[in-house]
């Protein structure tokens, strides 16, 4: 926890640093790895969370004035915790099995809870709801540490609509980076509004969520990146959900060939037009995909 780093961000300025959002991800890694609270050395989480217990309920604790390599000649600051707004997350796997024991305890009769499905996002949003302290120290959280913090909000799971706007609508969102590959070739990228969609059911149905998108991107284009710039007069790549699943390569257009014309081609033709002038498949030559083999075994 760099408090440096919000010193920095808060202008150098003492009183507005006290006053700042700290926020602890990947909380639900510091949970204790037993059941019982540990009396010898602790290995697991929980001295993580005995030392956050000080910091968290307000204390002044002295921090150097640049951040980096510990100086202990340099100069420190004081800075309150009192006032810092502490904020923890994490996925907090398994926690919805805790949950669903607590709330459907095995009964039978006509009032007896139906098996439910965990896997099921919406299943496990509902739960993730009716989390309470409790079940967050049976987690292996400390009951010390849950006590700092007085509200227990939980978040939905992304869906495909949230995973095509993490595609497009953020500053350096992946589709903007692979724009800005090809465009170092000179060369457009246009992805069509159903690409983008089964990029994200794809994802989605991986359960991988927004990491899982690049994975997915870099399969579908690795060999239209390695091949576009060896071909002359290509102006755009095109990417539809047929190239997504894996029916077809991506659709490269030459000369005059633009987007609304082939289109409209694909439209009058069907799904998979196979002869239209100044599109083409990418293709990788044969002997370059020997080349890959023979290297990859030299590797090996």
């Amino acid at each position: 926890m760099s408090f440096s780093q919000l010193y920095l961000e808060s202008g150098q300025d003492l009183e507005r640093c006290q006053r700042g959002i700290v926020y602890l991800d990947e909380s639900d890694k510091i949970r204790k790895s037993g059941g019982n609270v540990s009396i010898s050395r602790d290995v697991s989480g929980e001295g993580v969370q005995h030392a956050l217990l000080k910091i968290v309920e307000g204390n002044v604790i002295n921090v150097p004035k640049e951040p980096g390599r510990k100086n202990p000649r340099g100069d420190f600051l004081q800075i309150d915790t009192s006032n810092i707004l502490f904020i923890c997350g994490g996925a907090f796997a398994g926690l919805e099995r805790i949950i669903n024991r607590r709330m459907d305890a095995a009964s039978i009769g006509f009032g007896a809870q139906m098996k439910k499905s965990l896997d099921d996002l919406e299943v496990q949003g509902k739960y993730f709801d009716n989390a309470i302290p409790k079940d967050l120290v049976q987690y292996g959280m400390i009951p010390e540490f849950v006590g700092r913090f007085p509200v227990i909000v939980s978040t939905k799971g992304l869906d495909v609509k949230n995973l095509v706007d993490i595609l497009t609508v953020p500053k350096n969102s992946l589709l903007k980076q692979y724009k800005f590959l090809f465009a170092m070739n000179d060369v457009d990228f246009h992805v069509t509004k159903e690409g983008l969609e089964e990029i994200a059911k794809t994802a989605f149905a991986r359960g991988s969520g927004a990491r899982g998108l690049r994975s997915i991107t870099e399969n579908v284009l690795m060999e239209t990146m390695f091949v576009v710039p060896s071909i002359p007069n290509v102006h755009t790549v095109y990417l539809d959900e047929y190239a997504v699943r894996g029916e077809r390569k991506p659709i490269l257009l030459k000369d005059e060939m633009t987007i609304e014309k082939y289109e409209a081609l694909v439209k009058e033709r069907g799904e998979h037009p196979e002869d239209v002038d100044s599109a083409v498949r990418v293709h990788v030559p044969a002997n370059i995909e020997e080349e890959t083999d023979e290297l990859s075994e030299d590797v090996a």
